[in-house]
C-alpha cells in the first residue's frame, strides 16, 4: 500500500461491547469484572475508563489548569528534605552542603539538640536565604522558641515559610488534652513578629501512620481546617488573613493514582470551603498551600533498599499532584538514623524528577485523564460525605477525644494487616521476594506500627534462632518429575523465606527409597511435600508412615489447599497441615517457627 493511500486508511473506534468481549476471550471466560478492584476507600475501579467516565464538565474545568493564566508560574516546588544532626556545627555543615547540591529549603530537625543560644546563632545566620520548612512531631516548642528569637530580631520579620504544630492530630487523635491556648498565643504572637509564616498547620501523618486511607485524610483534614477556622474567627482573626496563613500536610502513600487524586481532590474541596466562607476566587486560589511526605508507615526494614523504589513512586505523584513543598524521607531513616548516602539519594529523587522528568515545567500533569478525572471526583465525593458525617456525630474534636477516629482508623489498618498476610496487596522483599541474607538490626521491632513489622519480628524470631546456632530449615519433598512439583516447591520456598525459614528441595522421589535417602541426607525437623493432587493420593500415607518410623518429632506439611475432609484423614495419619495460597502467613510462619525454637530448648 502506498503511503498515500495509508493516509487515507482509517480505524473504526471499537465499542465498549467489542473489548469486553475480546477481554472475555482473553480471560478464559471469565467476566470483565472479575477485574475489578475494591479500595479501602470503598471505591470498584474498572479496568477502562473513557471519556464516558469523565465527570460533568464544570467539575472537570475547575481540575485543568487555565494555561494562558499559569503560563509564567514557576511550576518547582520547594526541596524540604528534613536534615538532623547530633551538633549545631554538624547541622549547619550539612545543610550548608544540601544547599549547595540543590536543597532549597531550611528544613531541619532539633529533637536530639538542647535549645540554647546556639539555636539563635544558627537561626540567624542560616535563616534568611531560603524558606524555613518544620513540620515535626511536638513541634510546639520550637514555634515558641521562634517566636521568642523573633521577638528579639527585627531581621526575622521578614522570614517566610511554613512551621507550626497541629495540637488536634497530635495530641486529640492520641486522645490526650489538646493544648489549645498555648497553641493560639503561640501562633498570634507568631503572626505579630513573623506575618510571612504559615504556622496553622494542619498535619494529617498521625492519621496516615496509623492506617488511614485517602478519604479519612481529606476529611479530617477539612475538619481541623473548618475547625481552626472557627475558632481563630472567634478571637478575632480576619478570614482573609486565617486562609493565608493556613496549611496542609499529608503523607503519600504507594497507591500512585490514589494519591494524585487525593491531593488534587483536597484542592477542589478546600477551595469550596473558602468560597463558601465569602472569599472571593483569586484570593482562594493563591491562599491553598499544601505539602507532602513520602510515607513512613509502608517503609520496611526487610530489603531495605526497595524503600527507595517505594518513596520514588510515592514522590512522582506528589509532585504530579502539585505540591508545594515535598520531604522525601531517606530509604533508611526507619532504622533510626539516615545515612548522608540514603539523604542525597532521596534529594536527588527531586532533582530527577524536575530536571529530568521536566515535572517542574508542567502544570497538573493528570489533567484531563479519564481515569484520573473519574478518580479524582469519586475521592472528592466520599470525602464530602465522610466530612459531613463527621460533622453530624458532634464535630471532629468530639470523635478525636471519643476515641472513635482512632477506632475507625484502625480498622483500616486491620484491614491493611489481613491483606498482607494473606498476600492480598504485597510488599516486595516483606511479604513475597524475601531476601534470606537480610539482617536486622537489634531493637528494631519494640515499637512503632509500620505495616512491615509483624514480619519484621517473624524474621528477626528466625534470626534470634540462627544466632543460637538453629538455623531454621525446612525440606521440600519433590513428587515424581520436575515439572510436576516445581510451581508448588516455588511458592512453598518463597512462603517459607518470607519467615526466614530456609529450604532444601530434593531431586524428584519416584519411590520410598528415594524419599528415605533425601530424609536421611538432610535430616530435618520439618519437611513439606509437594507435586500433583493425584500424587499425593499415592505417596502421602507413604511418606508419613515413613517419617513417624524414621523420627516421631518431626513434622510433615503438604502444599495446596484441600477441603476438610480430606485434610482430617490425613491428619489422622500423622499430617502436621499445609501451605497453601491466600493462607495467614503470619499464624502459620508463627507456628512453624516454635518448631525449631522447642528444637533448641531441646538441645
Amino acid at each position: 500500500m502506498k503511503l498515500s493511500k495509508m493516509k487515507e486508511h482509517t480505524f473504526p473506534a471499537p465499542a465498549l461491547n467489542d473489548w469486553e468481549k475480546a477481554a472475555e476471550k482473553a480471560l478464559k471466560g471469565k467476566s470483565v469484572t472479575s477485574l475489578h478492584t475494591k479500595t479501602y476507600e470503598g471505591i470498584d475501579l474498572k479496568p477502562l475508563y473513557r471519556a464516558e467516565d469523565l465527570p460533568e464538565l464544570d467539575r472537570v474545568a475547575s481540575y485543568i489548569p487555565d494555561i494562558e493564566e499559569k503560563f509564567n508560574e514557576i511550576k518547582d516546588w520547594y526541596i524540604a528534605q528534613n536534615v538532623k544532626r547530633k551538633s549545631w556545627d554538624g547541622l549547619s555543615s550539612a545543610l550548608n552542603d544540601a544547599f549547595s547540591r540543590g536543597q532549597n529549603c531550611l528544613s531541619f530537625s532539633i529533637d536530639s539538640l538542647e535549645s540554647d543560644e546556639k539555636f539563635d546563632q544558627f537561626i540567624l545566620n542560616i535563616s534568611k536565604a531560603f524558606p524555613l520548612f518544620n513540620i515535626e512531631k511536638n513541634n510546639l516548642s520550637f514555634l515558641q522558641r521562634m517566636t521568642v528569637l523573633a521577638e528579639g530580631n527585627p531581621s526575622l520579620r521578614n522570614i517566610h515559610g511554613i512551621f507550626g504544630f497541629d495540637p488536634l492530630s497530635e495530641y486529640g487523635f492520641r486522645q490526650h488534652e489538646i493544648p489549645f491556648k498555648q497553641w493560639f498565643d503561640s501562633v498570634e504572637k507568631a503572626d505579630r513578629c513573623m506575618p510571612d509564616v504559615k504556622t496553622l498547620v494542619v498535619n494529617t501523618v498521625p492519621y496516615h501512620e496509623s492506617g488511614s486511607h485517602a478519604v479519612q485524610d481529606l476529611s479530617y483534614a477539612l475538619s481541623e481546617g473548618v475547625m481552626y477556622i472557627e475558632r481563630l474567627l472567634e478571637n478575632g482573626w480576619l478570614l482573609e488573613k486565617i486562609a493565608r496563613k493556613i496549611h496542609f500536610h499529608f503523607s503519600v502513600g504507594s497507591h500512585f493514582f490514589m494519591e494524585i487524586a487525593k491531593l488534587r481532590a483536597f484542592k477542589k474541596l478546600w477551595q469550596e470551603i473558602l468560597t463558601a466562607y465569602g472569599l472571593g476566587e483569586d484570593v482562594v486560589r493563591k491562599s491553598i498551600s499544601i505539602s507532602a511526605e513520602t510515607s513512613r508507615f509502608n517503609k520496611s526494614m526487610l530489603d531495605s533498599h526497595v524503600n527507595m523504589l517505594r518513596s520514588g513512586g510515592e514522590a512522582f505523584s506528589a509532585i504530579l499532584a502539585g505540591v508545594n513543598y515535598l520531604v522525601v524521607h531517606p530509604f533508611d531513616l526507619i532504622m533510626g538514623e539516615a545515612s548522608p548516602f540514603s539523604e542525597r539519594v532521596a534529594r536527588n529523587m527531586q532533582h530527577i524528577l524536575g530536571e529530568e522528568a521536566h515535572l517542574n515545567k508542567v502544570s497538573d500533569p493528570g489533567g484531563g485523564s479519564y481515569y484520573l478525572e473519574w478518580l479524582t471526583d469519586e475521592v472528592g465525593k466520599k470525602t464530602w460525605a465522610h466530612f459531613q458525617s463527621i460533622d453530624s456525630r458532634g464535630g471532629l474534636q468530639k470523635l478525636l477525644l471519643s476515641g472513635a477516629i482512632r477506632e475507625e482508623v484502625m480498622e483500616i489498618k486491620e484491614s491493611r494487616m489481613a491483606d498482607l498476610s494473606t498476600r492480598n496487596q504485597s510488599m516486595i522483599g516483606t511479604n513475597i521476594y524475601a531476601n534470606l541474607e537480610d539482617v536486622l538490626p537489634p531493637g528494631h521491632a519494640e515499637g512503632g506500627g509500620r505495616l512491615s513489622l509483624p514480619f519484621e519480628q517473624l524474621r528477626k524470631h528466625a534470626q534470634n534462632l540462627t544466632d543460637r546456632g538453629t538455623i531454621p530449615n525446612a525440606g521440600i519433598i519433590g513428587l515424581k518429575e520436575l515439572k510436576s512439583f516445581k510451581a508448588r516447591a516455588d511458592f512453598v520456598s518463597g512462603f517459607l523465606a518470607t519467615g526466614g525459614i530456609h529450604s532444601s528441595v530434593s531431586r524428584g522421589c519416584f519411590s520410598k527409597e528415594d524419599i528415605l535417602r533425601f530424609i536421611e541426607e538432610t535430616s530435618l525437623s520439618y519437611y513439606v511435600v509437594c507435586g500433583r493432587d493425584e500424587d499425593y493420593e499415592e505417596f502421602l500415607p507413604l511418606i508419613l508412615e515413613l517419617v513417624k518410623n524414621w523420627n516421631p518429632a518431626v513434622k510433615v506439611d503438604i502444599a495446596g489447599h484441600f477441603d476438610n475432609g480430606k485434610m482430617t484423614e490425613w491428619e489422622k495419619q500423622g499430617l502436621n497441615g499445609s501451605i497453601y495460597f491466600k493462607q495467614d502467613m503470619l499464624v502459620k510462619l508463627n507456628g512453624l517457627l516454635s518448631i525449631w525454637e522447642e528444637e533448641h530448648h531441646v538441645e
